[in-house]
């Protein structure tokens, strides 16, 4: 595939369909509970500028990715061609509804692509649900005679699937699409239906179908689309409002009552409340005891006795003078004390 074609085409018909929407009366009309515009396929059919003989359903956008020269060349990755399914040429049911259907297709060869379509003001949030019946043809030979009467014979896998891009983006590879299951939807109307939440205000509405095999006919076909709003965006639940209550809490933590009571005024003065303490301390004498001098005192001189004048004389010492002394004092005491008895006078 090669992206830069595919780009210019997918632009030119944007193009295209976008200057044919603003002069078309599709214009006027209200989106209702379907949000898609021309959900049945219906008219207008606008030619599309960068392929001959090709018609789309407007406001849908065709896209279509093309391979290289060699691929094209043997049928693989075809340009597929558009056009309008009449109900009056189509007796076995090429249209579901209506008079017309969208029908996309190329023979002798496969392609890949489809149609899109955006949408604008949807609400951000909004759940979405994409409906579309499909039909699908694939014949691999028709000279088999297994095709008739518009049958599907040796059909190829049709890839066939619809999605939604919540983005609103154009590109059919953006892996934000939400695609459907695929279904092949051969020889009757099959109902494709997938749900995304919109992450846009604009949402895009997606077809794709890729035939495997390069069969003799691969044919597509689209009718009754619908884009509607499920669900509402979920409503934002308001945080709770924190209520204060007028008593103030306590805290935690007991205070600690002061310790000294406060005493009240009085008109007599208060003494001090203090006593002068004696000092509680008593005088410890000096636990020093006077030390002596310690020099040794000089001894005292003995005195040398003296001679004592005894009778006129100069008795020497000794203990013989004292005793002889002593004796005779003795003596002289007894008889003073004999005589001094006689004399006292007897008793009557």
């Amino acid at each position: 595939m090669h992206r830069s074609s595919i780009s210019a085409r997918l632009a030119a018909a944007s193009i295209m369909v976008i200057a044919f929407v603003l002069v078309s009366p599709l214009t006027a009309l209200a989106q209702g509970p379907n949000l898609l515009q021309n959900g049945g396929f219906e008219r207008p059919y606008v030619p599309m500028p960068i392929k001959e003989n090709c018609r789309i359903a407007a406001p849908w956008v065709p896209y279509y990715f093309e391979g290289s020269a060699d691929e094209t060349s043997v049928g693989y990755r075809v340009a597929p061609e558009y056009k309008a399914a009449f109900r009056e040429d189509f007796p076995y049911n090429r249209v579901r509804s209506g008079e017309l259907s969208q029908q996309y297709f190329h023979s002798f060869g496969n392609f890949e692509g489809g149609v899109y379509q955006q949408v604008p003001n949807v609400q951000v949030g909004a759940k979405l649900r994409f409906e579309l019946w499909g039909l699908t043809w694939s014949c691999d030979n028709e000279s088999k005679g297994n095709c008739g009467g518009a049958t599907s014979g040796d059909p190829s896998p049709m890839r066939f699937r619809i999605g939604i891009d919540p983005t609103g983006g154009v590109d059919p590879f953006n892996p934000a699409i939400v695609w459907s299951p695929e279904q092949n939807a051969y020889d009757t109307w099959t109902l494709f239906q997938v749900d995304a939440v919109a992450k846009s205000s604009t949402v895009t509405a997606f077809v794709y179908a890729y035939p495997v095999y390069r069969s003799q006919d691969n044919n597509v076909y689209l009718d009754d689309a619908s884009l509607v709003v499920i669900a509402a965006p979920p409503t934002a639940t308001p945080r709770p409002t924190r209520t204060f209550t007028a008593t103030p809490v306590p805290p935690t933590a007991t205070p600690v009552p002061p310790t000294a009571t406060p005493v009240p005024p009085t008109a007599t003065p208060v003494p001090p409340t203090a006593t002068p303490v004696p000092p509680t301390a008593t005088p410890v004498p000096p636990t020093a005891t006077p030390v002596p001098p310690t020099a040794t005192p000089l001894p005292t001189p003995t005195p040398t006795p003296t001679p004592v004048p005894f009778l006129g004389g100069v008795l020497s010492g000794g203990a013989l003078p004292l005793v002889v002394i002593g004796f005779v004092l003795a003596a002289i005491a007894l008889v003073i004390g004999y005589f001094m008895g006689r004399r006292a006078p007897k008793a009557q």
